[in-house]
């Protein structure tokens, strides 16, 4: 995962021999399904990512684009509150983190739900509805890179059903821009 992030930083340290103005990279780290065993698999895997980030956080400070560089990670699915069996089952939502200079840090971003089965967001078994959409947070990222409303409601055709387009405020306020 480090030697990952190290080509990620040298290829945005040679941006300019590279003429490119915008870069967007793709890291897998696969592993994270875990239906069971969840504690002892999760304290291995992420000091690894903490890890991998530090290292490349420090590269953007080294190379001076801290500011013009923001990290992205979501994960594709969440955990149910309930077992099924041996341990907990696919669920919608999860858990994002965000890095950057641009970033509005050390925030949270939508609220804790109710860990209670049957709470107004739990629709069956454990399973809860996300309070922010995906749309909302890859407009959010869109808009950083510069699209403009036009051009966002064509990408985010269903952004419109969580957040209203001709806002003069993006639509989670995680970035600044």
């Amino acid at each position: 995962l480090s030697q990952s992030f190290k080509m990620i930083a040298k290829t945005i340290a040679a941006r300019d021999i590279l003429g490119f103005e915008r870069q967007v990279f793709f890291i897998r780290y696969p592993g994270w399904d875990h239906h069971s065993d969840t504690l002892n698999e999760m304290s291995s895997m992420l000091p690894l990512l903490s890890n991998a980030l530090s290292e490349f956080n420090s590269a953007m400070h080294e190379i001076d684009t801290h500011n013009n560089v923001t990290s992205f990670s979501m994960s594709d699915f969440a955990r149910s509150l309930t077992s099924n069996g041996s341990g907990s089952d696919h669920a919608w939502g999860g858990n994002l983190m965000v890095m950057g200079g641009a970033v509005n840090g050390k925030n949270r971003f939508g609220d804790f739900p109710s860990l209670q089965l049957d709470n107004p967001l739990d629709i069956a078994q454990g399973i809860l509805i996300p309070q922010i959409s995906t749309d909302e947070y890859f407009a959010e990222i869109a808009m950083w890179f510069g699209l403009q409303d036009t051009e966002i409601s064509g990408i985010f055709p269903n952004l419109s059903n969580f957040y209203d387009i001709n806002s003069a405020n993006p639509p989670i306020g995680f970035l600044n821009f």
